[in-house]
Parts: C-alpha cells; sequence; structure tokens
C-alpha cells in the first residue's frame, strides 16, 4: 500500500468487509469523494496507518487501555484533534477476521437506533450512515472513552489542562467513579503530592 494515501485523503472511518471474487477487504471513508475499497484486511491497513504516523499500537493499546479500564476496544489516538473509536460493524464469517471498525470521532453527527433495535445508525456529517451492531448507550460509552484519551494526549503534549478537560468531561458529579475516573484523580492527586514536597 502506498503510504501517501494517508496524507491525501482526511480519512473518517474504515471498516472490514468480505467482496465476492476478492475476499477480506477494507472499506474507507475519507472527507471528500467516493468510499475507497482497499483490497488489504483491516489489520494491514491499520498497521499502514500506523507506519505512516509512527505509531506504536500495541503501546498505545496497553498504556490508554490502563486510562479506561479495558484493553479491549481501546481508542486509536492519531494526532491532537483525530482519534478513531473502535466499534463492532459485523460478525465475522470465519475465524481470525476482524469484527470491529474505526471511526473518527469527530466525523460523527448524531446516533440512532435501528428500528429492529439491533444496533446503532451513526449519522456522519455529510449525512453518510455507518451502522454498528452496538446500541446507543454503549456507542456513547466508547465516545467518552475516547473524548477521555483524547485529552490526555493532550496533555501529554502540553496542549490542555488536564484537570478542565476532565471537568468538561465529567460535569455529572451524581453519577457513580468508573475505573478510568479512578485512574485519572489518582494521577492528579500524585502530582498534586509532588508539587506540594518541600525542597
Amino acid at each position: 500500500m502506498n503510504l501517501d494515501f494517508f496524507q491525501k485523503h482526511d480519512i473518517w472511518a474504515f471498516t472490514p468487509e468480505y467482496m465476492k471474487g476478492i475476499g477480506e477487504v477494507t472499506r474507507v471513508l475519507v472527507s471528500k469523494g467516493e468510499d475507497h475499497i482497499m483490497s488489504i484486511t483491516l489489520r494491514a491497513f491499520r498497521a499502514n496507518m500506523c507506519k505512516y504516523y509512527s505509531i506504536d499500537y500495541q503501546s498505545n493499546r496497553k498504556k490508554f487501555g490502563k486510562l479506561i479500564g479495558s484493553v479491549n476496544c481501546t481508542p486509536l489516538p492519531i494526532n491532537s484533534s483525530k482519534i478513531f473509536l473502535q466499534l463492532k460493524v459485523r460478525i465475522p464469517e470465519f475465524r481470525g477476521d476482524a469484527a470491529m471498525g474505526y471511526m473518527d470521532l469527530n466525523a460523527i453527527q448524531t446516533l440512532k437506533e435501528k428500528k429492529n433495535k439491533k444496533g446503532t445508525e451513526i449519522l456522519l456529517k455529510d449525512g453518510r450512515i455507518v451502522e454498528v451492531l452496538y446500541n446507543p448507550s454503549t456507542v456513547n460509552k466508547h465516545i467518552k472513552n475516547a473524548k477521555l484519551i483524547l485529552e490526555y494526549y493532550k496533555k501529554e503534549r502540553g496542549y490542555v489542562t488536564y484537570p478542565e478537560a476532565l471537568e468538561k468531561l465529567y460535569s455529572n458529579l451524581d453519577k457513580p467513579a468508573t475505573k478510568a475516573d479512578i485512574a485519572i484523580l489518582t494521577r492528579e492527586i500524585m502530582t498534586l503530592k509532588s508539587s506540594l514536597k518541600v525542597f
């Protein structure tokens, strides 16, 4: 695959598909123009994208998985303004085939539960619809995790003041704390303790 593809296109989503006569392919939705069908698996496409952006996928998965309390479906940050959610888009026909697709958080306009209540229709900013097998509440959970990771990513690089971002994300204080909440609060407390040390 030519890695210039990632420079030419603003990728909004990429999902695994079966195509008759070809087999396993990756459908890539971009901000402008038609969808691209890549004759490689989703894992290969993701590996090429990580290579282009110099991302250590496994390392990021472990680090950000600890932040949200799970290494499954860990969002993939690309830069300070772009992060991909992992969402289940199909039930694989063969063992080892991908079930998850990736969607740019900023490309999402609204969510709508499917009429049969067996999934969610995600409306993109240009009106296109991507169907996923999760219900809207599960999709919203992944959106929340993606926002949390993106704010942490920005803080690591000095883009934002993390406690302020945390306050925006968790304004509903009547809800029970999650593992991710506790992990972030612990980190901030340790930072404060270090800053109060007498030298």
